[in-house]
């Protein structure tokens, strides 16, 4: 199992940092794992999405939902799939003035890819990092 949690801070409103990551397209920019997804359900503060994410060389066909709770959080859980569990959490705590936000992740490979899940674990925390400074660019060139 692969369990990794970050947090980073921004100079910017809870509503701005929210506002960029309130609907899958909106995460979809940032995180590498969704650059071919297929939505299967769009509603406000709520998606179903079709994607094969990729460990490695190898490809996980997974539906996946994606839930928006205003100002609070952000949550992309996998409904049904060939892994065993695959969650993303990213909570949003500030204020006016400045944001947090903690990003979560919870893998659990299918048991004969035990053997990877160190590997795993270093590539999915760089993925993260990438995702958090990614934002902050983002954030920086939205008004």
């Amino acid at each position: 199992m692969v369990k990794i949690i970050l947090s980073q801070s921004y100079h910017y409103p809870v509503a701005k940092v929210f506002s960029a990551l309130d609907h899958i397209n909106k995460l979809a920019r940032l995180k590498s794992d969704l650059h071919s997804y297929r939505i299967a359900r769009d509603e406000e503060g709520l998606q179903l999405i079709d994607v094969d994410i990729r460990f490695l060389l190898k490809r996980f066909p997974l539906r996946l939902k994606y839930t928006a709770v205003p100002q609070k959080y952000c949550e992309l859980k996998m409904l049904k799939g060939s892994l065993k569990q695959y969650e993303y959490r990213y909570t949003v705590k500030g204020d006016s003035i400045s944001t947090t936000i903690t990003a979560q992740c919870s893998i659990k490979l299918p048991f004969r890819y035990f053997i990877v899940a160190p590997i795993l674990r270093a590539i999915i925390k760089r993925r993260i990092k990438k995702e958090l400074s990614l934002l902050e660019k983002i954030l920086q060139t939205t008004i």
